[in-house]
């Protein structure tokens, strides 16, 4: 057996925590009701191989493990402790530990901040502890940690199934929902669990990264009931899904708070919507509902992902189940292949008249008498270019016991052949049948050559669904940004004392920051905005610049189409109105900018999100933005590839080819110009909103119209 001193050599921290070779229990207890006695039962149980031992005042011995009375009579070099302790006790034992070279502490206790203002300067001690002794600190009201492959069972929940899902939690009965569903569908089980809990110290992103470089671990499941700093989980993760797939549910989503009113853009940016965009854009794939997190993460981590640009072909023995199939697939964004006609003719001669070879196939009773049909069926889909995975829905694996028992060695033989299908091709298979939940023989073969197997059509959509956007992610991930931030950023922050910049600086700082804003002149007398209309020679907007008005065509402080005759008194107008309907907004003059030609109203903004930083808005705009909604966000930066993808989600986007005589818009203009945006929202560090509302877009010339900026 190894000592605590022989295995801290050349381990990190978080390696010593994840894959503990020493653990030590303090509040062990001779109580079973205990967690200072469960824990040590649960590492007896699960078979941990290497050394425990116990912490208590009263000494003694708990399941044979010796308990030492003090932290300072510890062994040096211990991986990992298990604090069961009260919470006011929890920060002098982390430095008690550090005392002894312990590498991590997984603090079980709650009453911290989640009690109140006691319980909060608990957790401020807590954290002070792990920041001075750099004790990698679990917690706390965490659940614990559980590696299964080495019985490091630091939660207590036994008979946990071993697997390539690696999981973060910060409800420990998350966990317990997990393991259900993962038992019910009888998945993939787990290969290293954290339970955050509060995250005094250790969160999300590091645990992503040290996750996914886990060669056990082919998928990650993670729930979040919020992030404490979305900005380092979106590059984290963006970081861990190209290498493990990543699966997130999230509590929590309902407003997070209220922003300001000062533009379109803050007033469109729900908290929710924002979340889920740039996700997403990370390449996290997010679920609903509690009962998917499972399965995805378990269809995710057996099989592999559909390549970009292949389609799904449905293989159903009963129409019923292939149209459901085939709506669930449309219906989530996944394209059913277009079989070519050597294919169908292929289908027609193994299946017979009466079966329906276009995609979905239906076998149509060929397969009641020889399953194996199925797997020739499912070789003839491969071999056509644009399939890149089969959907099998219907009874396969049960045909020997809905009709003749005789037919399960031929069940047997199918699954096997898909297996070698899988293997040879690459290319995934998924399997439902309503025969799941009787645990046929059949069924294990296809799960153990890594096809899933699922109960229910959404389920099995839901896992192809995702397979699909993997492939996607994989192909073009080069194209994509790493979401970081330039160094020494620090984000402005959505409320409070934002301030408004007049048009003229707006324009100005984003002209400067190579944005252009189009020509325009500030003039502070009538006389110099009629020279200002005169030099542009075209009719103009005029607009009133004070940095007190928000919205200027609701004080009066525009004036569309003037000509240099009219100027004067679009002035005067203008000053009237403003002191009628706006007292003590001091207008430092007008904004002269010529006329916007006819093209599609558009909107581009930035939110600074409270959670994830700067993020980008882009959709359809003028008066009806708030009214149609029809926003794509993106944090920021992005690259020229993510901006297209962003303007393909909205509907704006079908307006951009003619639409109604409007003129055509470059695709390729507007992208670069959101880039641009994108990279001025991620360097301005005063930042709080910006609000290009409407942008007009004609040809390949974009013309900002009203430009807003409020800083901090």
């Amino acid at each position: 057996m190894t000592t605590p001193g022989d295995v801290c050599v050349e381990r990190t921290a978080l390696d010593r925590l994840f894959d503990p070779r020493s653990i030590v229990v303090i509040g062990a207890s001779t109580d079973p009701g205990k967690r200072g006695y469960q824990v040590i039962q649960a590492l007896r149980r699960s078979d941990y191989p290497y050394p425990v031992y116990g912490v208590n005042p009263r000494g003694t011995t708990v399941l044979d493990i010796p308990v030492l009375r003090s932290i300072a009579e510890l062994p040096p070099g211990i991986d990992v402790a298990l604090i069961a302790l009260p919470a006011a006790a929890a920060p002098q034992a982390v430095r008690e530990l550090a005392g002894v070279g312990v590498a991590a502490a997984v603090v079980l206790a709650n009453g911290f901040r989640e009690s109140g203002p006691s319980g909060a300067t608990a957790e401020s001690e807590l954290a002070a502890a792990a920041a001075e002794t750099g004790v990698r600190v679990v917690g706390p009201n965490t659940s614990g940690i559980l590696n299964v492959a080495t019985g490091a069972n630091l939660v207590g929940v036994g008979d946990v199934p071993s697997g390539p899902v690696s999981a973060l939690t910060q409800s420990g009965n998350m966990l317990l929902s997990l393991l259900a569903d993962i038992r019910a569908a009888q998945g993939p089980g787990l290969h290293t669990y954290v339970g955050l809990g509060n995250q005094v110290d250790l969160r999300y992103d590091e645990c992503l990264r040290h996750l996914a470089t886990l060669p056990g671990t082919s998928a990650i499941a993670v729930h979040s009931e919020g992030l404490p700093d979305g900005r380092a989980f979106l590059v984290a993760a963006a970081e861990a899904a190209r290498r493990r797939p990543v699966v997130l549910l999230r509590g929590g989503r309902s407003e997070a708070g209220k922003r300001s009113a000062l533009s379109h853009t803050g007033s469109v940016a729900g908290a929710d919507d924002v979340a889920a965009a740039v996700l997403t854009q990370a390449g996290v794939e997010l679920v609903d509902r509690s009962d998917e997190l499972a399965v995805v993460a378990g269809v995710l981590a057996t099989a592999n992902a559909i390549p970009a640009g292949r389609a799904v072909a449905v293989l159903s023995d009963g129409g019923g189940h292939a149209a459901l199939a085939a709506d669930a697939l449309t219906a989530a964004g996944v394209p059913l292949a277009v079989l070519a006609d050597e294919t169908r003719n292929c289908l027609r001669a193994l299946l017979g008249a009466p079966a329906a070879v276009a995609n979905p196939v239906d076998v149509a009773g060929a397969t009641d008498a020889d399953p194996a049909l199925f797997a020739d069926a499912a070789a003839a889909l491969f071999a056509d270019p644009a399939v890149g995975s089969v959907l099998v829905v219907g009874l396969f694996g049960g045909y020997h016991l809905r009709f003749d028992a005789r037919l399960a060695e031929d069940e047997m033989v199918a699954a096997s052949r898909l297996v070698d299908l899988v293997d040879r091709t690459g290319l995934p298979v998924v399997v439902q049948s309503c025969y799941a939940i009787d645990q046929p023989e059949n069924h294990r073969t296809l799960r153990d050559g890594g096809i899933p197997v699922l109960n229910s059509i959404d389920h099995a959509v839901r896992g192809v669904a995702a397979l699909h956007r993997r492939g996607i992610r994989r192909a073009d991930a080069h194209l994509r940004a790493d979401l970081r931030l330039p160094s020494g950023r620090v984000d402005a922050g959505t409320s409070g004392d934002a301030r408004l910049l007049d048009e003229p600086a707006a324009r100005a700082r984003l002209d400067g920051a190579g944005i252009d804003t189009g020509p325009w002149r500030f003039a502070d007398s009538a006389a110099e905005a009629a020279a200002a209309v005169a030099e542009f020679a075209v009719p103009c907007a005029v607009k009133v610049v004070s940095s007190a008005v928000g919205h200027k065509s609701d004080v009066g402080g525009v004036r569309l189409g003037v000509a240099a005759a009219d100027a004067g008194q679009a002035w005067e107008s203008i000053m009237a109105s403003v002191a009628a309907k706006a007292a003590g907004a001091e207008p430092a003059g007008v904004l002269v900018v010529p006329m916007a030609p006819t093209g599609v109203e558009l909107l581009v903004g930035v939110t600074m999100d409270p959670i994830f930083g700067p993020v980008v808005a882009f959709g359809c705009g003028g008066v009806l933005v708030e009214a149609l909604r029809d926003v794509a966000f993106r944090a920021a930066p992005f690259t020229r590839h993510e901006a297209l993808e962003m303007i393909a989600e909205t509907t704006a986007s079908r307006m951009l080819d003619g639409y109604r005589g409007l003129p055509a818009v470059d695709r390729g203009t507007l992208a670069e110009f959101l880039v641009r945006v994108s990279e001025f929202a991620a360097a301005a560090v005063d930042l709080v909103e910006l609000d290009l509302n409407p942008v007009i877009a004609a040809g390949d010339a974009l013309y900002p119209v009203d430009v807003r900026i409020a800083t901090r």
